[in-house]
């Protein structure tokens, strides 16, 4: 797990390239299990306002986007897939694709 969240901090301004399955989800899981610690620590010093937990949304933003535009391009779909609600679920949790117009 540590890997995928190190590959994707280091990457978060590159939209190129490609994910993994794998990496990808736990990146996700990361980002998800983040607003545990954060939550409690806003409910312990701001009164339940959400300025941590608002801030960690703010740091990790940048990078998800790029983490999943690298997923829909190892799927061989273009990042802008993300938009689209139902769509978007369906192509992040394909299979790898094989090489494609998106490999670097």
């Amino acid at each position: 797990m540590g890997t995928a969240i190190a590959l994707a901090l280091n990457n978060f301004a590159n939209f190129r390239g490609r994910t993994k399955r794998q990496d990808f989800w736990l990146f996700y899981l990361f980002t998800v299990l983040m607003t545990i610690p954060t939550s409690i620590l806003d409910r312990l010093f701001f009164s339940g306002h959400q300025y941590i937990e608002t801030w960690a949304g703010i740091f990790l933003f940048l990078p998800s986007i790029a983490a999943g535009t690298r997923r829909m391009h190892d799927v061989n779909k273009r990042g802008w897939w993300l938009i689209v609600p139902f769509a978007n679920l369906f192509f992040l949790v394909q299979p790898s694709g094989p090489l494609n117009r998106f490999e670097l």
